[in-house]
């Protein structure tokens, strides 16, 4: 690979170590060389024809479809924005602000959800005292399809196979699988679920949640509820410093804190609800689409891969590099691309995923886990060392140790 004279580098690199706002969610982005590159993309290319050389013009896909959704994903805020590419990812997130502002952004996230993505969300409020049941039942809403309808729709249950045992009853059988309809529990799980405070719920609440996001359904006492294929499961955390049972924790993709001073629009009468521009069903489906095309070179991957490796090495991480943040930061850093008006993943936009998918994950080490320690260091100064550093600090110093792709 040629060499840069020194002092001289690359865009991308440049791009990639660019300082990030705490409050940007796409500000990252060097946007001028970045859109410069898509409109020289967007260009057209000559292909040669069976009956001669005749140029052919053809559009890049992002060109003809992006251009008016575009517009409209440069008008979302920060908290609008962090649904978005969770709903384009496919993945739940979570979100953080101070204790006093916990109810604004449960309203907040309610009207957006409602405004802008046209999904009624259902709001639990999660304390020490809630039960499993208490829980379960507030996930369940009103099914509009009627039974005969979604017996007809749905194959995969139909082609199941019914599991008969014969016992010997004392008394006379009860009706049937399907003779008696009222009472069946035909409510279904709801496409949007905002849970504030579910650190604070109980394990075994926890724990139902968990089964939830891992196998897509919930069983009651009455019933096993599959979850919509679009279930997005959104966590407001009671605290900044707050944090889900281990393994809970580790199914959510992505964490955004909502600072007091960056406002909410919504809920501040900031727009107009009759002319606020919304991201619809099939705005959704064409990003994922845009998403599953995007190319990821082989000199992205390894960067990807040495983030990884990088993480779990430095020595002020202790853990929390897990493989499902491993697969969800391929994912996501392809989700932002089709946002960014992009049909490739470039460094920039591995770094903002790194930035998303760690920070609630990752556990620091102490003056006590420190792996120098091991090779004789003074514990005193690893103590001064460890004094002030975060999980945003760690997390850019291995981003800035990592040489990004030329």
């Amino acid at each position: 690979m040629t060499s840069l004279p020194q002092g001289a580098s690359s865009p991308c690199t440049a791009a990639a170590r660019l300082p990030i706002s705490p409050i940007g969610f796409f500000n990252i982005i060097n946007t001028e060389h970045f859109f410069a590159v898509t409109e020289q993309r967007k260009s057209t290319r000559l292909q040669s024809s069976d009956h001669g050389t005749q140029p052919v013009i053809v559009l890049t896909a992002v060109a003809g479809t992006m251009d008016h959704l575009q517009s409209r994903i440069q008008d979302l805020g920060d908290l609008e924005l962090a649904l978005l590419v969770a709903v384009v990812a496919g993945e739940h997130c979570i979100f953080s602000t101070s204790s006093e502002s916990v109810q604004n952004l449960r309203a907040e996230l309610s009207l957006t959800c409602m405004n802008r993505f046209l999904r009624q969300p259902v709001v639990i409020h999660c304390s020490p005292e809630t039960t499993v049941d208490e829980f379960s039942e507030a996930l369940l809403v009103e099914n509009e399809e009627s039974f005969d309808d979604s017996l007809g729709d749905d194959k995969h249950n139909a082609a199941r196979p019914t599991l008969q045992v014969k016992f010997h009853p004392t008394r006379e059988p009860s009706p049937g699988r399907l003779g008696s309809l009222a009472n069946l529990d035909e409510r279904r799980v709801a496409d949007v679920v905002i849970a504030v405070g579910l650190d604070s719920a109980i394990e075994a609440v926890q724990v139902q949640a968990f089964e939830l996001l891992r196998s897509r359904r919930m069983f009651t006492r009455s019933a096993m509820h599959v979850a919509p294929k679009d279930l997005l499961f959104i966590v407001i955390l009671s605290s900044p410093e707050a944090r889900l049972t281990r393994h809970l924790n580790d199914l959510f993709c992505m964490s955004h804190h909502h600072a007091d001073g960056d406002g909410f629009i919504h809920l501040d009468g900031q727009l107009d609800t009759t002319e606020v521009p919304t991201i619809n069903a099939e705005d959704i489906t064409q990003l994922r689409e845009l998403a599953k095309d995007v190319t990821l070179t082989h000199e992205i991957a390894q960067y990807l891969h040495n983030i990884v490796v990088f993480m779990r090495n430095s020595r002020l991480i202790k853990g929390g590099v897990t493989a499902t943040a491993t697969r969800q930061l391929r994912i996501l850093s392809m989700a932002l691309a089709p946002l960014h008006d992009l049909d490739y993943v470039p460094p920039s936009l591995v770094a903002l995923a790194a930035r998303k998918i760690y920070p609630h994950r990752l556990v620091l080490a102490t003056e006590k886990t420190e792996r120098s320690l091991l090779w004789g260091s003074d514990p005193r100064a690893i103590r001064d060392l460890m004094q002030n550093v975060t999980i945003e600090d760690a997390i850019e110093n291995v981003l800035g140790s990592v040489e990004a792709p030329l």
